[in-house]
């Protein structure tokens, strides 16, 4: 009974999890929350590790344990050093480098172990886009998120996915049988997969390059809709709002 309620008061000190920007925490109803699966995805370069790294260094800092499992070689320890100003951070993440499909589903099942209060999946859907194809791709990533949403729920954690973007073309066809879209906007970029992501994510975040060389992005709130976007940069310290 005394391991539970410790653990309890544990995961409700860190049940919500700071981006390190309070617009985006504004965007999320104060940050990353216990017990749901949010999904963060843009194209490369828009500050997706970035923010994981910021979410991990806040996750100790508010006395709690992370678990960061990386199935693209995005981990970066100095970084997260850098963000939270301490070597000591990095013994309260469990690193777990994922080089397959198995890989990656026995990770989430060797972090428990550790308890921890965040648990990261940078990226969610690279494996499977390499090992799967056609239907049966969908079919194991929905079934892994599922997984991840009962693991969010059961354990009382966080669980964080990042996911990337394709350019997928748009079809608007005239009375001819013409795409004309094409003309106009020959593609758009949306989420790999993402109607499968969609189904067991509780969140979904996508974040967008507004100036690359000014560090400024933005984070937009598309599950559920309805707010405004939000403005944030990446600074030595991690994801922050913007100083006018």
């Amino acid at each position: 009974m005394c391991r539970l309620i410790s653990r309890f008061c544990l995961h409700s000190a860190v049940g919500m999890i700071s981006t390190g920007s309070k617009a985006i925490d504004s965007l999320l109803g104060g940050g990353v929350r216990a017990g749901m699966v949010t999904d963060i995805y843009g194209e490369s370069g828009s500050g997706k590790s970035q923010l994981c790294f910021t979410l991990c260094a806040n996750c100790v800092r508010a006395g709690g344990r992370a678990a960061f499992i990386d199935t693209a070689g995005t981990f970066r320890p100095e970084r997260i050093v850098e963000i939270s100003g301490s070597q000591n951070t990095l013994e309260k993440i469990t690193f777990v480098r994922a080089l397959t499909t198995l890989d990656q589903a026995e990770a989430i099942r060797k972090v428990l172990d550790v308890d921890p209060q965040l648990i990261v999946v940078d990226t969610l859907t690279s494996l499977f886009s390499a090992e799967y194809s056609g239907p049966a791709r969908h079919l194991v990533v929905m079934k892994h998120l599922h997984e991840l949403a009962l693991l969010a729920i059961n354990a009382g954690c966080a669980v964080v996915v990042t996911n990337m973007v394709r350019a997928a073309p748009i079809t608007v066809v005239d009375q001819a049988g013409r795409n004309v879209a094409q003309a106009f906007v020959p593609s758009q970029q949306r989420e790999y997969l993402g109607s499968s992501v969609s189904i067991y994510s509780h969140t979904k975040l996508k974040l967008e390059i507004v100036d690359a060389a000014k560090s400024v992005f933005r984070a937009l709130l598309v599950q559920p809709p309805g707010k405004s976007p939000a403005q944030f940069t990446i600074t030595p310290q991690g994801t922050s709002d913007i100083v006018i």
